[in-house]
């Protein structure tokens, strides 16, 4: 197990009456008792203990990856006394890495003025006019605070505009009952659901054209198809054709950037593959941990906003996480921050696929990856790459406080890993020491 030497950049601030900062000095805070917390009253408190389904210890390896994360730093989360190089990152919500100092300071300094008000804030439409001027289809926002609010309130715009219920997805899209009705996790969602939403893998032409012509699952004409417009695969002229294909039919197409927005060549996937949707949803990496999400899209559609198509939450204006927001753009904005993902990811490729050599692959985009492998044969890999200093999740993301010397630690402890599971390959399970990872709600999607 490496270490390695930190900074403490949370500097300690208090406001005065007139909102001044002052720097240094000791606030009259006491932090909660953790000591006592245990994954017993975890589970006493809490359904399956986290917030988060893709955080419960069975989707890891259960037994050997630590319950809780305590702090987290740069491109290290630390459990207790122990460092790891994170590749979660938070679920892809760490872009430019945790404990950022600029988006920090941004927030401290939002923080002495008020985190939401009785009326807009003009931080509200300096945030909406940087999308504007960055996302392809951006016209008009909302603000959010989730993915799941995001998708979800693009599928009611594409049914006012419309006039038609029909929904078809690509992809993930969060918990909310459309997409949910697709999945075999479906328990509490109205069945009548499944004869107006349904699935179709990525690139499948084919089953998109079926669906279409009525003789699929959905029993009523389609409204819009929302997609993740890349998760591994290069769409080649999939979404050109998508897109001509489905205004052809009187539908509306959404891209979901929740996960691909700002951490995609162009900030998103639509600048960078050169195709524009009519709405299209960001969340996650854009406030670099903060939560907030936006819908957004053309005038034409965002338009239903200001008559009976009802999109609206307290916390929409909640003003932390848009300063943390406009501190992320702007480090994307001065600094090679992009570049730096890919360049870093693509190390990170290159070098599983040469370690695995013909095993096992690497795939995706550099600034997601995904290794292909059966849940036994991951679960055997993280557990020893844990060892080494390295968490692994469902996929690698890579923050902007990945550097060469994690990218290097990261090969060196996959390469010694690798070993281990090369040579019970067929049999993983009888060398774990832990249990093994179970797939994730994601993995209920439609197979790639």
């Amino acid at each position: 197990m490496f270490k390695r030497k930190i900074e403490d950049r949370i500097v300690p601030v208090v406001t005065d009456f007139d909102n001044s900062v002052i720097a240094g000095d000791e606030p009259e805070y006491e932090e909660p008792n953790l000591d006592n917390v245990t994954w017993e009253k975890t589970l006493k408190y809490i359904p399956d203990g986290v917030q988060t389904l893709s955080k419960m210890p069975s989707k890891h390896v259960e037994g050997i990856y630590p319950k809780y994360i305590d702090r987290a730093d740069g491109a290290y989360v630390y459990a207790g006394e122990e460092e790891y190089i994170d590749y979660p990152c938070g679920l892809g919500s760490i872009l430019l890495g945790y404990n950022y100092p600029s988006v920090n300071e941004a927030i401290v300094h939002q923080l002495g003025k008020g985190i939401i008000y009785s009326l807009p804030a003009k931080l509200e439409t300096i945030l909406a006019e940087k999308i504007c001027q960055l996302i392809p289809c951006a016209e008009k926002v909302r603000f959010l605070k989730s993915g799941t609010e995001a998708t979800a309130s693009a599928i009611r715009i594409a049914r006012a505009s419309t006039g038609k219920d029909g929904i078809v997805f690509c992809g993930y899209m969060g918990q909310h009952d459309n997409y949910v009705s697709t999945t075999p996790k479906n328990k509490g969602v109205p069945t009548m659901l499944t004869s107006i939403c349904a699935q179709v893998k990525y690139g499948d032409k084919e089953a998109m054209t079926d669906i279409f012509s009525m003789s699929g699952s959905i029993r009523k004409e389609i409204a819009a198809v929302i997609i993740e417009p890349y998760i591994y695969e290069e769409p080649g002229d999939y979404l050109k054709w998508l897109i001509e294909f489905v205004h052809n039919n009187n539908a509306l197409v959404i891209f979901d950037e929740v996960v691909t927005g700002f951490r995609t060549k162009g900030f998103s996937a639509q600048k960078m593959l050169g195709v524009t949707p009519d709405l299209a949803t960001f969340g996650k990496a854009m406030g670099n941990g903060m939560p907030i999400s936006f819908v957004c899209g053309k005038n034409q559609y965002m338009s239903e906003l200001q008559g009976d198509c009802f999109v609206s939450g307290t916390f929409g204006g909640e003003l932390l996480s848009m300063a943390a927001a406009l501190a992320t753009i702007k480090v994307l904005e001065e600094e090679d921050v992009i570049n730096h993902i890919w360049e870093m990811g693509q190390q990170l490729k290159d070098g599983y696929n040469k370690i695995a050599n013909g095993y096992s692959r690497c795939i995706g985009y550099p600034c997601r990856t995904f290794f292909e492998l059966n849940d036994a044969q991951k679960g055997l890999l993280w557990e020893n790459c844990l060892t080494r200093g390295v968490l692994f999740g469902y996929a690698q993301f890579v923050n902007y406080s990945h550097k060469q010397e994690e990218i290097d630690l990261t090969l060196d402890a996959l390469d010694e890993s690798f070993k281990i599971l090369k040579q019970h390959w067929d049999n993983p399970i009888e060398a774990m020491k832990g249990k093994c990872p179970v797939k994730t709600v994601r993995q209920f999607s439609v197979k790639r």
